[in-house]
Formats: structure tokens, sequence, C-alpha cells
């Protein structure tokens, strides 16, 4: 990807944020929607700015992250993701008052993604969970390290994410947002 094309990315995401953060600030002057038409030029200039210093930062893969469709997923997939996180809580106090299954350990974690981003977004969501953290990332053969509270009774050296989560498969639906 060219430098303009990455410097146009950066800045593009960067007045989306500028605008979903100072969302109704615009007062009572002369305003677009919920902005005033001074503040809309200064978020513009600054995420020009922005672009231009982030514009060696942003990869190839980023492109396709402006595609509607994935920000919908993305928003679609905080249910599950809040649903496997409750659960996730209630096994991990169940295992605090019981003082049963607790076995910590690290264990490998072959990742199915292919872009930085998934890697990130699984990340975040393994960590996210009580009694797991991602610990390391190996970029060569994209997989994750990850200490478990409970490892199992026969814990084995390599763990596919689907086997992680206790009822819905998070490592697919990140697949589907990020790549």
């Amino acid at each position: 990807m060219s430098n303009v094309a990455s410097a146009a990315l950066a800045a593009a995401a960067a007045f989306i944020v500028y605008l979903v953060l100072s969302a109704g600030s615009a007062g009572d002057t002369a305003s677009v929607l919920l902005w005033s038409i001074p503040e809309l030029v200064i978020g513009l200039l600054l995420a020009l700015l922005v672009g231009f210093l982030c514009r060696k930062f942003v990869p190839a893969s980023a492109a396709r992250m402006f595609n509607p469709l994935r920000w919908l997923l993305l928003i679609v997939y905080i249910i599950p993701f809040v649903f496997e996180l409750a659960v996730a809580n209630l096994k991990v106090a169940w295992s605090i008052i019981s003082g049963k299954n607790i076995r910590p350990a690290v264990r490998k974690v072959e990742a199915p993604m292919k872009t930085n981003l998934g890697m990130l977004l699984l990340s975040a969501s393994l960590t996210y969970q009580p009694g797991t953290f991602t610990v390391d990332v190996d970029e060569e053969d994209k997989s994750l390290y990850v200490h478990f509270l409970d490892a199992g009774r026969k814990p084995e050296k390599t763990v596919e994410p689907k086997k992680i989560f206790s009822f819905i498969n998070l490592a697919a639906w990140i697949r589907r947002i990020c790549e």
C-alpha cells in the first residue's frame, strides 16, 4: 500500500474516532448535526496530521476493516463475548470458592488467524476471560502462549481456541470479522 493510501486510512480512522468522542458538543453555535463547524475543521486538520504521522504504522490489511459489514459483525460479536465472559466469571468464582480445579499452566494456543488484527482480537478476548491471560505471541507460526487458571487434569501441550471457550467458538467469529 502506498504512503498516500496509508495516510488516508489513518486519517479517516482518526477522524471517525474524533467524531465519536466529540459528538454532542456543538452547544449553541452554528452546527452540523452534533458538531460545530470550527470543531469539524479542527478535527479534520488533526486527523490529517495524525494520518501523516501514522502512515507507516498502517498495515495493508487495514483497508478491509473499513467495510461496514465488518463493523456490524464486531458489534454483534459483543453478544457472544459477553455471554462467554459471564460463564468464565462463574467458573472462576466457583473454582475459588470450592478450591477445586485450580491447576495453573501456560499452554500454546494455535490461533487460526492470518492477520495481526485477528491475533490481537483473539488475544484480547482470551485475556478478558478471568483466569487466563496471553503471555506471548509467536508471530512465525501465529500462535499464542496463554496462562490458564485451570489447564485440566491431562493438560495438552497445544490447545485449539475453540476448546478454550465454553459454548461459542469465538475464534470463528474473530476470523469472520478480521479476515
